[in-house]
This record gives structure tokens, sequence and C-alpha cells, in this order.
């Protein structure tokens, strides 16, 4: 099965904790390719004070890493989005225009701390939807606050954002606890979609099992729905949170 749509990967060089350089870039960016991936946006960190990026500056990284990689065969149609990180900096940025979202402009993909959401987090998602920007929320099965309190994203879901898989969470790539609550969030239908949330070509072989694990599990149409149908919702601005 080939034409995956990838929401969530860190290949463009030297901006943060992904790849470091074009030909990591490429290696990682094949590396996808031969798993089923046909168009990869790249999500590198907006985190003050940890990844001081800004939209001006990874756009210029993403420019950079295209005309490093033009001559490379073997890889993806390459888009650019941002990671963002869920502070008040952050936040102000996308309410000013100011943030990454992803190709289309309709949707936009949010991180938040480990161990607690915002207050009032419902209404702060509430006024990027009035922007017509659709919260997307990175890798939730990694957030201890959802393993604890699973109607924590339950009220997410129904403020009107959609969450995101880290599909190599089912082969346990961040532990047993991330590994559970991706179970259990999957059998709940409760991801609009899933991704590589790749930052090296090691990466690869992990995001490759836990796709066959979704194969295994619920079939080619599952696969199909978290791989590409709903990514291509996500950036379409349709998907219903």
């Amino acid at each position: 099965m080939s034409g995956f749509v990838d929401l969530h990967c860190h290949w463009v060089p030297g901006v943060d904790d992904g790849v470091s350089s074009a030909e990591d870039a490429a290696a990682l960016l094949r590396g996808l390719v031969e798993i089923g991936f046909g168009r990869v946006v790249a999500t590198p960190h907006m985190r003050p004070g940890l990844f001081d990026n800004t939209a001006s500056s990874l756009r210029a990284a993403f420019e950079r890493a295209q005309r490093e990689l033009a001559e490379a065969a073997g890889l993806p149609e390459r888009e650019l989005s941002s990671e963002h990180f869920f502070d008040d900096v952050v936040f102000q940025r996308l309410l000013a225009g100011e943030g990454l979202p992803y190709p289309g402009g309709a949707a936009v993909l949010l991180e938040f701390y480990d161990s607690s959401f915002p207050p009032r987090v419902e209404r702060l998602l509430g006024q990027l939807r009035e922007r017509g920007l659709l919260p997307v929320i990175a890798h939730p099965e990694r957030y201890r606050v959802i393993w604890e309190r699973p109607s924590v994203l339950d009220r997410l879901l129904d403020s009107g954002a959609v969450a995101l898989l880290d599909v190599a969470a089912l082969v346990g790539k961040y532990g047993r606890q991330p590994q559970r609550c991706a179970e259990r969030l999957l059998e709940s239908e409760s991801y609009h979609a899933a991704c590589s949330d790749a930052h090296r070509l090691r990466d690869v072989s992990e995001v490759a099992k836990g796709i066959e694990l979704v194969r295994r599990r619920y079939g080619d149409a599952e696969v199909d729905v978290l791989f590409r149908r709903g990514p291509l919702e996500i950036l379409a601005g349709t998907a219903l949170g």
C-alpha cells in the first residue's frame, strides 16, 4: 500500500532534534517512501527556550533543505508546517497569524506539556477554531495527564480538536504506558489520523512495525483511514473534531 501522507516528521536539517544534515534528511525521506509515504510534511519544533524557531526562520531552513535535496532521487513530495508548543508565546503567534499551519492553512499541529494542559484549554482551542484553524493534538498517547485521566482528551475532542497517533508508540518505542494508551485510544476510535514523527532513519523500522500492527489487527481499510484519508481530511480542514 502506498500514497500515505505523513503529517508529522522532523526531516528539515539542523533546526531541532531531528536530522542534522541533508544526507540524513534524504535517507530518512527515502526510508519513508519505502514503507508507503508519498507526501511528508516537515513539522520542526516551535518551542521558545528550547527550539527558538519562528515561522520565517523555518521557512528559510525548509527552502535551503529543498535546494540541497533538489537532485536527490526517490524522495516524496515535501511540505512545511511546524509542531507548535502550546505556551502563551506560541499561542499568541497563532492568533496573530505568525505560526506555521499545515499546507492549505486549515489545521495546526499542537504539542502540550506532558503532565498537564493549560487552564481553560477548550476555550483556547475554540479561539483557534474561530480563526479557521483545526487543532491537531500531536501524540496524545505520550501525555501523562491522559494516561491518568482519559476524559481530558475526550473533552478536547469534544471541543473540536482531532488527535494524531504516533504509530511507533504501538510497538513500545516510548515505553509501556504510552503503548497501552495508544492501544486504548485506537480501539476507542479516538484518532483521526496517524503519523511517523520520525526524527532519523532508524525510526523508520518502528514506524513500519506500527503500520503492520494496525494492518494485522484492523485491516487495510484502517491503515488507509489513518495514513491517507484522515490526513487528507485534516489538511482540507474537513476533519470532524
